[in-house]
């Protein structure tokens, strides 16, 4: 059975300086790793035994963010200027 090479999320419980790119990650923080630096971070303690990591989130760069600054310009745009100064105030 071959072993896919993809990345997921792993929590971290243990401080650790990432020897790709000499970043310090800090507990608490999701760290993407692939199944086999997964099990050498497992093994030195760094990230939890029983994690099965977590899917990456997909982001593009024209995907959700873009469609929800557009829902809101439509909602601010047709709204009362009333309305839109006291909100900025």
């Amino acid at each position: 059975m071959a072993v896919k090479n993809e990345e997921l999320n792993y929590m971290v419980i243990s401080a650790f300086n990432d020897k790709e790119t000499n970043v310090v990650i800090e507990p608490g923080e999701l760290y993407p790793a692939d199944q086999k630096r997964a099990g050498k971070l497992k093994a030195a303690g760094v990230i939890a035994e029983d994690d099965e990591g977590q899917a990456l989130p997909k982001q593009s760069k024209t995907d959700d963010p873009d469609k929800d600054k557009a829902k809101t310009q439509d909602v601010t745009a047709g709204g009362d200027s009333d309305a839109d100064n006291t909100a900025k105030s």
